[in-house]
């Protein structure tokens, strides 16, 4: 059998066995609120990226649209500006018809067809002046549409600025 001396000494043994899982067990629990600590970061940040990967995507789709819209008011600048280049020839084209009459009678019977074709000109201004202002019309319904993207665009910029300052802050 064993003395007590033997008991003492295996009793110690097994309180300092017992004594050193416990810390071990503490020391694993620790370790492991440690490690999910970092996932949790790192989760957050990747939620975050996929956020601003939204809000540029969103931007980029705004900055899109307005470009066309450029391309369609352009495109109307030019027919404008093609549409008076005609106007100008015709002005000029008149203006030499009328220099080279040689006699008053000549002149007047010309001058007669030049207003008839004035007339048929001025019809002719006339409708362009009423394709033109429906383009202005156009133009403007398009930078009233852009005007709104541009509120709209301003207003997700701004929320991109309140979710950019949540995110700056520190983590609970």
């Amino acid at each position: 059998m064993l003395d007590n001396a033997q008991t003492d000494r295996i009793i110690e043994i097994l309180r300092g066995t017992e004594a050193d899982l416990t810390r071990r067990i503490r020391d694993q629990r620790k370790a492991g609120r440690k490690a999910i600590a970092p996932r949790v970061f790192f989760v957050l940040i990747g939620i975050l990226a996929l956020a601003n990967l939204y809000f540029v995507n969103q931007l980029t789709m705004e900055i899109r649209a307005i470009i066309t819209n450029l391309n369609e008011m352009y495109g109307h600048f030019a027919t404008v500006s093609g549409r008076m280049s005609e106007i100008r020839d015709d002005m000029t084209r008149m203006e030499q018809e009328v220099r080279l009459m040689p006699v008053l009678r000549e002149q007047m019977e010309a001058l007669a067809m030049k207003v008839a074709q004035m007339n048929e000109d001025v019809g002719a201004m006339t409708g362009n002046l009423v394709e033109m202002e429906q383009r202005v019309g156009g133009m403007t319904t398009s930078v009233s549409d852009m005007s709104v993207r541009f509120r709209a665009l301003n207003q997700k910029v701004g929320q991109m600025g309140l979710d950019v300052d949540q995110m700056a802050r520190p983590v609970p």
